[in-house]
């Protein structure tokens, strides 16, 4: 089985491994486009390619344009020799993608999260879906590579376990040892931040076109991940949540973390939906109300926006000072749903750039992956692991 294969770190194995990496990172390739990216002998490729071929590992996917003579013959992995599942557990949802190898999903699931979404109550749904899902496609545990969670932070991956994460409606977030509520599956069981498996899946997505990408969620919290040449950065415990409390306003409003003039205090939704109650009299606002004030035309709510695309932008331009990446990657829901936020947030972060080399600002997007980014992102980084290098 392909899990088997990739699972074999021997030295013996190294170089067949390496030609299936290459095979499936690039899609479609030839022989010799192996040869000079492994810088390999014509009759070692060979050997390797026919091995691979009989495993059934990968496939011929056509030839390729003539240099002159035979059309070269094109190989492609076979999608659908192994599988993954991915989790994205946030404040107001979690999903769940399973996709194949070639990273297609294939079946998601969604629960929204409310009051009643303990960790017992999430738990026991997703074990459900996994089961339905791996008896409908006849996945044996010996084809499922793992199951990948991204999640809010912080987080202790190497044990994974979230630590006391903000804002769910529920109780009972507090230290969660999520590879312990999913371990009646007997398969490898990674745990990450969200933020940094969205950032791995838009890494893939742009056909690793940009080597180091800053991935940014504005929601109840705003978190961030990072991603260098393929690999999630990381420092210390994952808490990418700790990027709401760069601090873009000295002595100012109060966070919800007790210090002044945290990005989160003017940024977040639950600061821009009190601030707009505060304002407005009304009461129990929630974020669908806020972004409908906002798509109608009210004036408070548009400038409480705006004022919150401006700090976000400032926020932007601290991070990128600092991390300097060349792709940055917007995802949230004033991000998507409102005519103005992400423009206004990335002209504040740009006006607020040092970037002394011209040329040298990155490019901004917004999140082409959407809603399904962290969980696909979460699958994509277990096949990921079975190369540590």
């Amino acid at each position: 089985m392909l899990k088997e294969f990739l699972s074999d770190h021997s030295r013996k194995n190294e170089f067949l491994k390496e030609t299936y990496r290459q095979i499936h990172k690039r899609k479609l390739i030839s022989k010799a486009e192996l040869i000079e990216i492994l810088q390999a002998r014509s009759t070692t490729m060979t050997r390797a390619l026919e091995e691979l071929l009989q495993k059934g590992w990968i496939k011929e996917g056509g030839v390729g344009l003539s240099s002159g003579g035979r059309p070269p013959i094109l190989y492609e992995a076979e999608k659908n020799a192994a599988w993954m599942i991915g989790i994205d557990i946030s404040r107001t949802e979690t999903r769940a993608v399973l996709t194949t190898v070639g990273y297609t999903i294939v079946e998601h699931h969604q629960m929204e999260m409310t009051d009643n979404h303990t960790p017992d109550v999430v738990f026991e749904e997703l074990h459900h879906v996994i089961e339905k899902w791996l008896d409908k496609y006849g996945i044996s545990y010996g084809q499922l590579l793992g199951i990948g969670v991204g999640t809010v932070g912080p987080v202790l991956r190497t044990e994974g376990r979230m630590r006391n994460p903000e804002s769910f409606l529920s109780s009972g977030w507090e230290n969660v040892a999520v590879r312990e509520k999913l371990a009646r599956f007997p398969v490898r069981i990674l745990v990450d931040n969200g933020a940094n498996s969205a950032a791995v899946a838009e890494f893939v997505r742009h056909n690793e076109t940009f080597s180091h990408i800053l991935y940014c969620i504005n929601g109840y919290g705003i978190r961030g991940g990072v991603v260098n040449h393929g690999k999630v950065f990381t420092a210390g415990q994952g808490d990418t949540s700790a990027l709401g409390h760069i601090i873009v306003q000295a002595n100012g409003k109060v966070c919800t973390c007790g210090h002044e003039g945290c990005l989160a205090a003017y940024t977040s939704y639950p600061a821009m939906m009190k601030e707009y109650e505060r304002v407005s009299g009304e009461k129990n606002v929630s974020l669908n109300r806020f972004l409908s004030r906002i798509q109608e035309g009210n004036q408070e709510a548009i400038r409480i926006a705006k004022k919150g695309a401006f700090y976000y932008g400032v926020g932007l331009a601290n991070m990128i000072n600092a991390l300097r990446p060349e792709l940055v990657v917007l995802h949230g829901h004033l991000v998507y749903e409102t005519p103005f936020f992400y423009t206004e947030a990335v002209q504040h972060a740009v006006a607020h750039l040092y970037m002394p080399e011209k040329g040298s600002a990155p490019v901004f997007k917004k999140g082409t992956l959407k809603e399904e980014a962290i969980a696909l992102g979460a699958a994509i980084q277990v096949f990921q692991s079975y190369f540590p290098y």
